[in-house]
């Protein structure tokens, strides 16, 4: 059993809620790793956010509360109070006209870690909520908890030596989708360069209609987010002129992203090579298996006496780990090494 906690009660939360509540019924879970802790064997048991709507509410039906648009799939069984956790910078700019501050107080959050015994917490704030990512961060610490860190703040490289110190784990920092537009980006250019091709550049704009995608518009949140994956890309692509990034808001979109990409190359004797893709997916979902597999791991690591930043883990679940691998293929044989080494 891993016991975990979530900081931040929005669309990600919502479907890796309902995709353990789905696992427990019985429900494949596509693309995650076969390990001996299982997907039902996750159980939240704790639930932090700032929105009055939310807070005080019952898990299972916070996660439907406004601002969230992830459809519903299932009858979520957990009777979690979703508590008062700490503001912060988790109203700053555009998100204090989204988030309706709650005016309860802030509850302890290191004395509920520790009551309810967590194992792992998931850190789910928005881009940008670097002080609240760090606060999450100390109380993980102080409550022997290991964390998470789904965000772009750069919490895993700035912890990841105390986190050593008291024997635990920290992963992070921005997690990559299982089938988003940097993955598939990514996935597309290694490709390209396996087969002898020059990349010169390359381009990618995502449109979607998440809070996360609205907050993103925000120009030192765009700056923030565009720097991590161009970087990300770029690094696989030794080097290639690479723009990547969220470019609009559309409302109606609700969860579903649409990512386009344009990459453009030289092969054989410099002859002109371009593809166009265009993808679209329900952007919320795409966290579910990296966390589950992230959520398990975490606890296997702690189990086997690991602590810090990982960097097997890291380099492959991640835009911006503390490490980068040489390519994405690198990146899962040195997991793929890590596991057979805990398992074996």
């Amino acid at each position: 059993m891993v016991r975990i906690a979530l900081i931040g009660v929005g669309n990600v939360a919502s479907a890796l809620v309902q995709a353990i509540e789905l696992a427990k019924n019985g429900k494949e879970i596509y693309g995650i790793l076969d390990l001996p802790i299982k997907p039902y064997d996750i159980d939240v048991v704790a639930a932090f956010d700032i929105d009055k709507r939310k807070v005080n509410r019952k898990l299972r039906e916070a996660i439907f509360t406004k601002p969230n648009v992830v459809d519903k799939y299932v009858d979520v069984r957990s009777d979690v109070i979703v508590m008062r956790g700490p503001t912060l910078d988790g109203r700053v700019g555009v998100l204090s006209n989204i988030i309706e501050e709650s005016e309860e107080e802030p509850v302890d959050v290191v004395n509920i870690l520790k009551k309810e015994k967590v194992d792992v917490v998931l850190n789910l704030l928005p881009t940008g909520a670097v002080n609240a990512s760090s606060f999450y961060a100390k109380a993980s610490l102080e409550a022997g908890s290991s964390l998470i860190n789904s965000t772009p703040s750069p919490t895993a490289k700035e912890f990841k030596d105390q986190f050593k110190e008291k024997g635990l784990v920290i992963l992070g920092d921005d997690l990559l989708s299982q089938i988003g537009g940097t993955i598939t980006h990514v996935g597309i250019i290694e490709f390209l360069k396996n087969r002898g091709v020059k990349v010169l550049k390359s381009y990618q704009i995502d449109i979607a209609g998440s809070t996360e995608a609205l907050v993103t518009l925000e120009d030192w949140r765009k700056d923030l987010k565009k720097s991590i994956k161009s970087s990300l890309i770029s690094s696989y692509a030794n080097g290639a002129e690479v723009v990547a990034g969220t470019s609009d808001y559309v409302e109606f979109l609700k969860d579903r992203r649409v990512s386009y990409m344009v990459i453009e190359g030289l092969y054989g004797i410099g002859i002109p090579v371009r593809i166009d893709i265009s993808l679209k997916t329900y952007d919320s979902f795409n966290a579910v298996s990296p966390l589950m597999d992230l959520i398990r791991i975490a606890k296997l690591l702690t189990q086997h006496g690991y602590g810090g930043a990982i960097k097997e883990v890291c380099y492959y679940y991640f835009k911006d780990p503390p490490e980068k691998a040489k390519s994405i293929m690198d990146a899962k044989k040195s997991l793929d090494s890590l596991l057979n080494k805990l398992l074996g």
